[in-house]
């Protein structure tokens, strides 16, 4: 396992981010932002650019405190008391 905390940019495909964020553990919470788009090329595509935080048990209240807007599931496992 590599450790990616030491201030590196890495590329790699989408589907190995997905497996390396299922490997972090059970967070409950991804707290994230898109920063800004970069404009469209002529077939559409284009680059996002965003912010993400993984945010685990015993913490979600408080980041997500901090969050604009909050998903409904996300909202009713506060509420219920399945995640803090």
């Amino acid at each position: 396992m590599t450790d990616f905390d030491d201030g590196l940019t890495y590329a790699m495909t989408l589907g190995e981010f997905i497996a390396l964020i299922v490997d972090c553990g059970l967070d409950p919470m991804v707290k994230f932002r898109v920063t800004h788009d970069e404009p469209a090329d002529k077939d559409g595509k284009f680059v996002r650019h965003m912010e993400i935080s993984l945010v685990p048990d015993g913490y979600v209240r408080e980041y997500a405190g901090g969050c604009d807007r909050i998903h409904k599931v996300l909202k009713a496992m506060i509420g219920a008391g399945l995640v803090t």
